[in-house]
Formats: structure tokens, C-alpha cells, sequence
């Protein structure tokens, strides 16, 4: 079965560059919190010939992040988590920024820590 990588954030400059790097030997999904955005992202992907697909997720939530890192592995197994989804000063009010790039990393990484073996990546 070939090895998954998720991409939070993976609609965005450096989330979109990886995947077309990650996406050589890893089935990708991507992650954010805009559809419409992960359509367009998947849709890109898959016609540079990369499997790619694309999950709704709010890393500000758990159990979003939960479902995101349980459906992954339903297709195989998680090897690597890439976490570029953030937020810049110009784009919201400290506490905003608070809850994207701390609140949702810890989110991140914890659910991740959950199905992650040996030899994986974060």
C-alpha cells in the first residue's frame, strides 16, 4: 500500500510546493479550511499526475483534526504530517494568531503523535 502524507495548510504557496515534491512516491491530502481552495489545489495535483486528495479541517479543533488524521490512514498508512498551515500578523488580531499557529499546532502534532510509528515524520 503506498505511504500517505498530509499537508495542513496544503492549499497555500509552501503547502502546494511540497506536495508536488512529497507527492513523487507519497499519496498526499491536503488540508484546509477552505473547500473551494482545496478543490482547486487537488484539482492541480492530480493533473501534474500526483494521487492528491483534500480534507476540510480546522486545526484550531481536535476532533476536526482527529477525523482528518483517522480518514488518512483509511488509505494507507500516515508516514509524514507536513504542518504549514498558519497565520501572519497582517491577517488577524494576536489572540487569531494565538489560536491558528499555537493552539493548532499543538493540535497537530498530538493527533499525529496517536498513529505515528517508528521511522515517520512530523
Amino acid at each position: 500500500m503506498q505511504q500517505t502524507a498530509i499537508i495542513t495548510g496544503g492549499t497555500g504557496g509552501m503547502g502546494l510546493a511540497t506536495a508536488r515534491i512529497i507527492g513523487v512516491d507519497h499519496r498526499i491530502v491536503l488540508a484546509d479550511v477552505d473547500g473551494g481552495r482545496l478543490d482547486r489545489a487537488v484539482d492541480e495535483l492530480t493533473a501534474a499526475g500526483i494521487e492528491a486528495s483534500g480534507t476540510v479541517c480546522d486545526i484550531t479543533d481536535r476532533a476536526s483534526v482527529d477525523a482528518l488524521i483517522d480518514d488518512a490512514e483509511r488509505g494507507g498508512h500516515v508516514r509524514a504530517l507536513i504542518h504549514t498551515a498558519g497565520v501572519s500578523p497582517q491577517m488577524g488580531d494576536a489572540r487569531f494568531i494565538a489560536r491558528i499557529n499555537a493552539v493548532g499546532t499543538v493540535n497537530v502534532v498530538e493527533s499525529y503523535l496517536r498513529v505515528a510509528g517508528e521511522g515517520d515524520a512530523i
